[in-house]
C-alpha cells in the first residue's frame, strides 16, 4: 500500500472516529443526562446530525481506499504485465499536506486495441523522472484490459 493510500485510510478513519464520538456523546446526553442540567441553547440533535455526516464521509473515504487497495492487489496477483508509453504528466485536483499530487497518463497496447491508463496520485518527486515518450510497466486485468495498474519505469 503506498503512502497516499495510507493517508486516505487514516483520514477516513479519523472522520469515522470523530463521527462515532459525536453520535455517542450526544445520544448519551439525551438518554442519560438529567434534563434539568442540559443546556437547551445547544440542540443535541445537531451534534447527532454532525456525527452522522462525519461517519458517512469517513466511511465513504475508507470504502474507496479499501476498494482501491483491493483492486491493486488483484491486478498485482492476476494481471498481465505490459509495456506502455507516457502520454503526459497531469496535476491531480487533490493536494495532500499542501503538496500537489500528480498522475502519469500512459498508453498501452492490448492486442490490436490501444488503451490509456492513469496512475494513482504520486508525489512530485515520484513523477519527475517521467517525460512524455518514456517507457513504463503496467499490469492489466486479462478480463477487462481497460483496467490497468501503473508499476513504474521499465
Amino acid at each position: 500500500m503506498d503512502g497516499d493510500n495510507r493517508f486516505w485510510f487514516l483520514f477516513g478513519g479519523l472522520w469515522l472516529f470523530v463521527g462515532v464520538l459525536f453520535v455517542a456523546v450526544s445520544l448519551g446526553v439525551m438518554l442519560f443526562a438529567d434534563p434539568a442540567s442540559v443546556n437547551e441553547d445547544v440542540p443535541l440533535w445537531a451534534f447527532t446530525l454532525v456525527g452522522l455526516v462525519a461517519c458517512a464521509g469517513g466511511g465513504f473515504v475508507l470504502a474507496r481506499a479499501r476498494a482501491a487497495a483491493a483492486h491493486d492487489r488483484h491486478l498485482m496477483e492476476t494481471g498481465k504485465q505490459l509495456s506502455g508509453t507516457v502520454v503526459e504528466i497531469r496535476r491531480s485536483l487533490i493536494s495532500v499536506n499542501r503538496q500537489p499530487r500528480w498522475h502519469v497518463v500512459y498508453r498501452y497496447q492490448d492486442g490490436s486495441r490501444a488503451l490509456q491508463g492513469k496512475s494513482r496520485m504520486l508525489t512530485a518527486e515520484a513523477v519527475e523522472d517521467f517525460k512524455p515518450g518514456a517507457r513504463v510497466r503496467t499490469k492489466i486485468d486479462p478480463q477487462k484490459p481497460e483496467e490497468s495498474l501503473f508499476l513504474g519505469k521499465e
